[in-house]
């Protein structure tokens, strides 16, 4: 009888590219060029506003005659071009909420089954559950709440997800959303202003600028890209007026009102790829925001480049003999990392890349996260690997049911909560796509246990340590690379059946094929820290000679290797 697996583990999965740039720059805005800005923005974000309360409106029986109608209202009071885009962009807010209903609901179908299987059994406190797991051995037992008064506040809790599901069903069903221009937190702020720091005026201003709207759609053969907001090769920015900003041009021709700004524009990231677009007249999207808190404008580029960096197919990095991947595992605080061959075999031993993400504002995170993954693809780069092999977490199911599963454990639910696997992904995948470099995702299911128990021993050395992390990286490459987990008994330790080719071909002295070598070992925080050397006649551990290779005996025998008590140390 075969045994049963809780977690099924899926195929690996290649990350789409994402070759879409985007770049910004700061505008040094006279008052006249600031006043201009503050009259579009605030004239399209009625516009805008209007347009989406009507696309709400029409709900599920929205079809292209209402949406043609919904242009040609916006066309009377700006442009088509305008029209085009603050439409399109209601369309897109529509359906964002549509299937963040659709996520919300299938996470309260999922805290409302945890809560009612949990309730369904009895409680047990924390006493009665240790005599019951000795009762009954080492057999999974599943317990209800600790207490009467848990119990009791998760049946109120019950009621409470039951109510929202039922009003977030009528919802879905009618097609009925709820949005708001400028974000629900900064609203809420307007009733807690002692608490966020900000002043009436300060909330405001803050308030209007979030609800502006000034974004054109780039134009493919359009001069410079471009047609509603112009940036020419030197620098020079012009944007179309709606004929109620007429008095505001600066620029008349064609029967076009246009405005010139006296601020120059220049890209200081990727500006040689922007001249090449607009030099060839490529679709280029703009957006103008200004930030009221520093009083500073700022004009944002996107674009994709018309040859964006090849990117390797995973079907073809399965069939190249000399392809590497960069196995990461991403945890709290650090990001944990090994290098290996197309065997599957670790060739490389690589520091820990800290990332601290923890209570920290947006910009400050996202900060961190760009520099830890530049590390990352800078470290890929310099060692051959063409893929970066990462952890397919979401954690959908652990933030949704997390609450009723594990109430009392906070620092636990804090922990998972505030890692950024989401934006980690996604950052990634449109930073390595910009390098050509390929992200696969692996299933997370069982790495850390497989880990320790197949890499932990084989890895450490006598003067340097493993951390479970690092052997859990190894398992999530070998799954890219379409090797199972755990290390053949056949072959050397650390080697795979199919690959004794390399034991065959002899290895150079004093390299060992399944130990990579040190690499990137500088600096303190590496789990790899080298011991101090042993005194003449001691030996590492208090082991003599010859029982200190009992751990490779057991490994060569195909039996499962669990980590010594000086493995499992490390410095994460």
């Amino acid at each position: 009888m075969s045994r049963r697996v809780r977690h099924p583990i899926g195929p690996a999965v290649q990350a789409p590219p994402s070759p879409t740039l985007r770049i910004r720059t700061r505008l040094r805005v006279s008052a006249a060029d600031r006043a201009v800005v503050v009259a579009l923005g605030g004239h399209l974000g009625r516009l805008a506003r209007a347009d989406l309360a009507r696309r709400s409106r029409a709900g599920l029986d929205h079809n292209q005659a209402v949406w043609a109608e919904r242009k040609r209202e916006i066309t009377a009071a700006a442009s088509s071009r305008w029209a085009g885009a603050i439409t399109q962009a209601a369309n897109a807010a529509y359906a964002t909420a549509r299937r963040n209903q659709r996520r919300q609901q299938a996470d309260l179908t999922r805290a409302i089954a945890t809560l009612e299987d949990k309730l369904a059994r009895s409680c047990h406190s924390a006493t009665e559950r240790g005599e019951l797991r000795a009762r009954r051995g080492a057999r999974r037992l599943k317990f209800g709440y600790r207490s009467g008064g848990e119990l009791a506040m998760k049946r109120a809790r019950l009621q409470h997800l039951r109510a929202r599901l039922a009003v977030l069903d009528r919802d879905v069903a009618a097609g009925r959303v709820h949005i708001t221009r400028g974000g629900r937190r900064l609203l809420r702020h307007r009733l807690h202003l002692d608490q966020a720091g900000i002043t009436t005026e300060e909330w405001r201003a803050r308030w209007e600028a979030s609800r502006w709207w000034i974004t054109a759609n780039g134009e493919t053969g359009k001069r410079w890209g471009n047609e509603t907001v112009r940036v020419s090769p030197a620098g020079v920015l012009e944007v179309d007026l709606p004929q109620p900003l007429a008095s505001l041009a600066t620029v008349t021709t064609g029967g076009r009102t246009r405005y010139r700004f006296q601020a120059a524009v220049h890209f200081s990231y990727r500006q040689a790829e922007w001249l090449a677009q607009v030099g060839d007249d490529r679709a280029v999207a703009y957006s103008i925001a200004w930030d009221p808190t520093q009083d500073r404008v700022y004009l944002d580029a996107s674009f994709t480049p018309a040859s964006p960096a090849p990117v390797p197919v995973y079907p073809e990095l399965l069939v190249d003999p000399a392809a590497r991947t960069l196995a990461v595992d991403l945890n709290h605080g650090f990001l944990a990392l090994a290098l290996l061959d197309r065997s599957g075999n670790p060739v490389g031993r690589l520091p820990h890349i800290p990332l601290v993400t923890e209570d920290l504002p947006a910009s400050t995170r996202d900060g961190h996260l760009r520099q830890a993954i530049t590390q990352l693809l800078d470290l890929a780069a310099a060692h051959g690997a063409r893929a970066i092999t990462i952890e397919d977490l979401g954690f959908s199911a652990m933030r949704s049911t997390g609450r009723e599963r594990y109430g009392s454990r906070h620092w636990f639910r804090k922990v998972v909560a505030g890692m950024p696997t989401a934006q980690f992904r996604d950052r990634l995948v449109a930073m390595a796509s910009r390098r050509g470099i390929a992200v696969v995702g692996v299933p997370a299911a069982y790495s850390s246990i497989w880990g320790r128990q197949h890499w932990l021993v084989p890895l450490a050395s006598q003067y340097q340590q493993v951390s479970g992390h690092t052997a859990a990286a190894v398992v999530l490459g070998r799954r890219a690379l379409g090797h199972s987990a755990r290390r053949r008994p056949q072959a050397s330790p650390g080697v795979t059946t199919s690959d004794r080719r390399i034991e065959a071909a002899g290895r150079p002295a004093g390299v060992e094929s399944y130990r990579g070598d040190s690499v990137g070992m500088a600096g303190p925080g590496g789990e790899d820290q080298p011991k101090p050397p042993r005194r003449e006649g001691s030996h590492p551990c208090g082991a003599r000679p010859e029982t200190a290779t009992a751990g490779w005996a057991v490994s060569r025998s195909g039996r499962t290797v669990g980590p010594d008590p000086v493995s499992r140390m490390g410095t994460q």
